[in-house]
């Protein structure tokens, strides 16, 4: 794509970055919302939505890019659940915390998956297929002892496993809000510098490795940042769905595979579509409010069979 072209998606995307953020400031689940009502709920809400958005949304592309498939996510993969599983208990037996929202459990966690997956797909004889179901029975294995775990520890635990599981930024303050966004920032730069290795992925491990790209370091410096980042979202707002599926797939289509450019407007279209998801969360049914997830699974799961649907034989 020309540079100019590549210019003018960098000022769309942002363009609807900042007209999301007006709007989601504007609305919510009251009406007539002062001026302290944006500043202490709205606002960390919002700054929230923009870390965690770009955090999934990098994340999943890089998930993709290491595994050789754009069906890969944090959440059809199951590291969401394990990352979420990490800090509950972390949580519940006062873990040590890295920064606001983050436990080291909720890393150890979402690392734990991410291995599990990794030797599944280079495991011979393992097709995309497999790895696929593997991440699916691994989310729900993860969910279902968040949910156990959560019900036990509290009398209160079920609802709070519900809401968990389904993506809640309501517990957004404005310091937690600013270190995971900082975090995140700091997280999917860290991914973007390894953009040339990533594309060298792009036409095989052996044609990669002939470009000099040592493909183990790779994977695993990529395993661990990713399930850092992943940790860092899922503990402060919960499993989220099918975003890192979702973004990755529409700005691909736009800017192609490269992932120089398709990184950086993977976050700010990540954090775009959260923050309105969220808008929409709250408005929908006021004075009452959705988890967020729920309006991300209603978009992301028809586009996920849409894709698997297309690939067809080639899963």
């Amino acid at each position: 794509m020309k540079k100019n072209s590549f210019t003018f998606e960098v000022v769309l995307a942002f363009s609807f970055l900042i007209v999301s953020c007006f709007l989601a400031l504007r609305f919510g689940s009251v009406f007539d919302a002062d001026s302290s009502i944006i500043y202490q709920l709205r606002l960390p809400r919002v700054l929230l939505a923009v870390a965690v958005g770009m955090g999934l949304s990098v994340a999943g592309a890089c998930l993709q890019a290491l595994f050789s498939n754009p069906l890969c996510e944090p959440y059809t993969l199951g590291i969401s659940s394990g990352a979420a599983l990490g800090a509950v208990i972390g949580t519940t037996l006062g873990g040590f915390w890295i920064v606001s929202g983050l436990t080291i459990s909720a890393f150890i966690g979402a690392l734990a998956f991410t291995l599990v997956l990794y030797f599944v797909s280079i495991r011979p004889g393992n097709s995309t297929l497999t790895l696929l179901l593997s991440g699916v029975m691994m989310g729900f294995f993860g969910s279902g002892l968040v949910a156990l775990w959560m019900s036990l520890a509290d009398s209160n635990g079920i609802q709070a496993a519900v809401f968990w599981l389904l993506g809640d930024l309501s517990r957004a303050r404005m310091g937690g809000a600013w270190v995971t966004l900082f975090s995140s920032c700091i997280l999917s730069g860290a991914l973007w510098l390894r953009s040339r290795q990533f594309d060298a992925l792009l036409m095989g491990e052996e044609d990669a490795i002939s470009l000099g790209v040592d493909v183990s370091v790779l994977r695993r410096r990529v395993i661990i940042v990713v399930s850092l980042l992943v940790s860092l979202c899922v503990s402060a707002s919960g499993m989220i769905g099918f975003l890192g599926l979702l973004v990755p797939h529409l700005v691909r289509r736009r800017v192609g595979a490269l992932h120089g450019k398709m990184l950086p407007l993977c976050a700010v279209w990540g954090a775009t579509l959260l923050v309105i998801a969220d808008m929409l969360a709250r408005v929908s049914v006021r004075p009452f409010e959705l988890p967020v997830g729920v309006v991300t699974a209603l978009v992301g799961a028809p586009v996920f069979m849409w894709i698997l649907l297309k690939r067809g034989s080639q899963v």
